[in-house]
Parts: C-alpha cells; structure tokens; sequence
C-alpha cells in the first residue's frame, strides 16, 4: 500500500490512472491501480469503465488488465502536432514527401474511422486533398487497416459485427474471413496496402508509428495515383517510410 495521499477530485482519480497507463510499459491490472492511488477496488473499476466507454482506455487480451486507448492517443497526437506550421512532426513529413513527391499524412483509429492527425501535400496537380482532422472508412484504407490489424481478436470481432463492408470499389474487402486474412498478412508484413479499395485510381501503403512502449500509436501512409504510385513502387518506398516513422516515434515520444 502507498503512503497516505491527498484527497483526488473525481478528475484528478481519472487523470491519475491515465498517468499510471502512460508510464508503464506494459499492460496494468486494476489491483494495481488500486494500491498504488490508495483507492478503492469500486471506485477504480467505475472509472475504468467510464474511462473505456470513451476509449480512453482498453482492455488488454486478457480482459483483467487495462492498457490506452484510442481516443488518448488521438488526443495527445493532436496536441503534440496542433502547431502544424512549426511542427518537427510536420517538418519531418515534408522532408519525406519533398523526396519521394506524393502526399503523407498521419493518422489514427477513431472507432469505425481513421481521424487525419497531420498531413502533407504533395505538389503535383493531380492529387486527393483532405485537411487534418479528416475521417475516411478504416476497413478500407491503408492507415485504418494497420490500425485494425493490431486489434485484439474480440475487438476486432466486434468491429466486422458493426461495420458494414460496404464496397467502394470492385477492389474493396466485403467478406469477414478474408478481411481477417488480410489482417493477419498486415500483422505479419508490418505494413498495410490500400489498392483501390475506397478509390478508383489510389493506391496508398502505411506502417506503424510506434509509441514509448513499442505498441503501435498511429500509421503513416503515403498514397497518389496509380499511374504514378503503382504497388511496386510503393513497396519499393518502405525504408524510407520505415525511417521517417521512427524519426516520428522519437519526435512525438521521445527517444527509447
């Protein structure tokens, strides 16, 4: 048991188990929590479960202990890069897209979405333009794909049993066995391909952003016209997505 601590404000316990999911590297068990806030066992399961109805925190596979969610992970991206014009995040995705000519941008799951943390333009005419703060379908885009596939098995469940995979394109996955398939090959590629699936004519290709811990904080994706971005190509482009996203890693959280 902990030493005696002021009285926490309701807030203030809800801020202090975000504090302790933050510092550890690894997922925490509600006891744990207990004992280190000196609070009881009620009082921490009735913030965790506020807490997860807002995704700002999750379960862990084995259901008893807890790690950040998604929507903590929007919110401290979108802090860490709300001054686009003086970012290092923003600087760092330039330099990338000054080398390879084609639009970047960061993203993260946002439920049945992926929410456009930063991005950069490329200059070519020809081009899709999205702001920040854009959504786009997760079950068809590079970012939401990498995303969904680091999804534990019962989350990812959840998500084909309330999302429609509706078809965009001819190329779009609507069957539930072979977008789990593709899960699996994302997971063990470590990269995801949007080939036409929500755009006639796009093709995009993301990897993972990690975080502190190494578990994956957002995606980084790459895409343009097929014409000028075919798969080959985009393959071909891996070592320096590779690079730049553990440029990002070290800018968003720090060095290991």
């Amino acid at each position: 048991m902990s030493s005696k601590r002021p009285p926490y404000s309701p807030l203030g316990k809800a801020f202090a188990i975000l504090n302790i999911l933050a510092r550890e590297a690894k997922p925490v068990s509600a006891p744990d929590m207990c004992a280190e806030l000196d609070l009881t066992r009620q009082t921490v399961h009735r913030l965790l479960k506020q807490l997860e109805a807002l995704h700002f925190v999750q379960r862990d596979l084995d259901r008893e202990r807890f790690v950040l969610g998604a929507a903590f992970t929007k919110l401290a991206l979108t802090a860490v890069t709300g001054n686009r014009s003086g970012s290092l995040a923003r600087a760092v995705m330039e330099r990338l897209v000054s080398s390879i000519r084609e639009t970047c941008n960061v993203g993260v799951l946002d439920a049945h979405e992926v929410v456009y943390i930063e991005r950069v333009e490329c200059d070519w005419p020809l081009r899709v333009q999205l702001a920040p703060g854009s959504r786009v379908p997760a079950y068809c885009t590079a970012i939401g794909k990498l995303m969904l596939a680091q999804l534990p098995p019962d989350k990812l469940r959840q998500f084909l049993q309330a999302v429609d995979l509706k078809p965009l394109t001819p190329n779009t996955i609507t069957d539930s066995k072979r977008f789990g398939e593709a899960m699996e090959a994302i997971r063990q590629d470590g990269y995801a391909i949007n080939n036409q699936e929500d755009s006639l004519g796009l093709l995009a290709i993301a990897v993972p952003i990690l975080n502190e811990t190494g578990g994956v904080a957002a995606g980084l994706a790459v895409h343009g016209p097929e014409v000028r971005l075919p798969r080959e190509r985009a393959i071909s482009l891996l070592p320096q997505l590779r690079e730049t996203a553990d440029v990002l890693r070290s800018v968003l959280f720090g060095n290991d």
